[in-house]
């Protein structure tokens, strides 16, 4: 937009200068103004992004080269289209070497490789130097038949259309680096997001295991100290019910002993509960695929903390018989195997890449996959469509 802006501005002062010195209108005026216009607007496409020289495409350089001539020979041969030069300028100055002399943050130095030093039109100031004095003669030779005044006023144009596009150029460079920066940005806010939650995650799951050991390693102590003294408690109390005569003190030894009893029960069902919710699913899974080297394990998990006891034992029995049968009757080599958590199910998918599959596969295996399936209320299904797979899913309302 501000490089449209420029060239409007350019636009009017060398439509101005042309009717000014030339006020007679005639056909080379409308073939001058015309291909002003549609050398600007196929310029304006070349570099619709403001590149420089050295950014854009071959082919761009090539077709901006193939404007550039035609409208410098126009401009020698003919007065009127020689006061559209600094429109001219103006493209050459948006792209040329003398725009990348002002890139915000580089200097000269740092524009152009250092490959070879010796040669003076590596430096762009120099390069830029090149045409300039060749730009700035076409005035005068191709203006020389009006006014004396007119090339000082061309030369001036000059100077304005340098300035605007140096005024562009460096507005462009600046834009340019602050999406840069500005996608940089975002880009790395992600990536933080993304470790962040990954972090989060593997925190929660460390969390996780530490308080299942924690679980196990409180019934451990409980079944092997509690559990122990209760029991030998109850067998005291036993023998002293046996060894006593005294009426008196049976009542009381028989409600110690129904006590204990008592006791020893709720510390069995407490174990039993530490026990289960101890259990780590994917652990058991991972235990169970780790004697299976010959076979590539692929394994898709994706199940919460909390799974109840009957599920974590349901399905580790599950996989256990399937790879179980996997070894002895597949000849495939790959596994597949798929535990995830949906909103009203837990879905359980084991699958292989064999081809020696029976169509109607039965035994004891399924039937007894099938069973604890059902006694969850489950769905239980099998395929032998590309590979044998196992499908099972269990609902949670049930738990």
């Amino acid at each position: 937009m501000m490089s449209l802006f420029d060239k409007l501005i350019l636009f009017i002062c060398c439509t101005l200068l042309l009717f000014t010195q030339m006020p007679a209108a005639g056909l080379f005026h409308i073939l001058a103004i015309l291909s002003a216009i549609t050398f600007t607007c196929f310029c304006g496409c070349c570099n619709a992004d403001c590149l420089f020289w050295q950014d854009l495409a071959r082919q761009k350089q090539l077709l901006l080269t193939g404007l550039w001539l035609p409208f410098a020979g126009l401009s020698l041969l003919f007065a009127e289209f020689g006061c559209f030069l600094p429109l001219l300028f103006y493209e050459m100055a948006i792209v040329f070497p003398i725009s990348s002399l002002y890139r915000p943050g580089l200097t000269p130095a740092k524009t152009e490789a250092s490959a070879l030093p010796q040669n003076p039109l590596n430096n762009p100031m120099k390069r830029t130097a090149a045409f300039l004095p060749a730009a700035f003669l076409l005035p005068f030779y191709s203006l020389k038949d009006l006014s004396p005044f007119c090339p000082w006023i061309v030369l001036f144009f000059f100077l304005l259309s340098w300035v605007l596009a140096f005024k562009t150029a460096k507005l462009c460079r600046m834009e340019e680096n602050f999406r840069f920066l500005r996608d940089s940005a975002t880009e790395y806010n992600l990536l933080l997001q993304q470790k962040n939650k990954d972090l989060i995650v593997k925190q929660n799951h460390e969390i996780h295991i530490a308080t299942l050991k924690e679980r196990n390693r409180i019934a451990r102590e409980i079944h092997d100290n509690v559990g122990h003294m209760l029991s030998r408690s109850i067998l005291q109390a036993g023998a002293l019910a046996a060894v006593n005569q005294q009426e008196h003190l049976k009542e009381p030894l028989h409600a110690l002993t129904l006590t204990l009893s008592t006791a020893m029960t709720s510390v069995r069902e407490s174990v039993h509960n530490l026990h289960d919710d101890s259990v780590d699913l994917k652990g058991a899974v991972l235990e169970l695929t780790s004697d299976f080297s010959d076979y590539q394990v692929h394994l898709d998990y994706d199940m919460g903390h909390y799974v109840p006891a009957s599920v974590k034992y349901c399905f580790i029995s599950i996989v256990k018989e399937a790879l179980s049968n996997i070894a002895r009757h597949s000849n495939g080599n790959e596994i597949f195997l798929t535990l995830r958590e949906h909103p009203s199910l837990y879905q359980l998918i084991i699958r292989d890449n064999g081809t020696n599959i029976r169509q109607n596969p039965s035994g004891m295996g399924i039937e007894n996959m099938q069973e604890r399936i059902k006694q969850l209320k489950g769905n239980f299904s099998l395929s032998v469509k590309d590979g044998f797979q196992i499908f099972a899913a269990v609902p949670r309302e049930n738990h």
